[in-house]
């Protein structure tokens, strides 16, 4: 996988609910959350995140295929698809030098 190799890890959830019981076992500094996930959409998903104390400096980003997604500063990060790969790991890079310390 391309963020892999830029020394990232990575992991993937089926949907959003189970996207949010992995953020909920691993703490992970950043969550990429597609807005069109079958149950719970990612602005769910992330408003889930926020809410949660133990998850509070996980950066979060939005993707979607959708053009205009307003998600009213409930997430770090909106990206329209498709995604440039090198703008999206500069703005990874910038996501984690930023975040809040657990």
């Amino acid at each position: 996988m391309l963020l892999e190799a830029e020394g990232m890890e990575v992991s993937s959830a089926r949907d959003g609910a189970d996207g949010l019981t992995h953020a909920q076992a691993h703490a992970p500094d950043v969550i990429v959350c597609d807005y069109m996930m079958p149950g719970m959409n990612g602005l769910e998903v992330c408003d889930a995140v926020r809410a949660d104390k133990d998850l509070k400096g996980t950066a979060l980003i939005l993707w979607s295929a959708a053009r205009g997604i307003q998600a009213g500063g409930r997430v770090d990060l909106v990206l329209e698809k498709p995604v440039d790969f090198d703008a999206f790991i500069r703005q990874i890079r910038h996501l984690l030098r930023r975040r809040t310390p657990r």
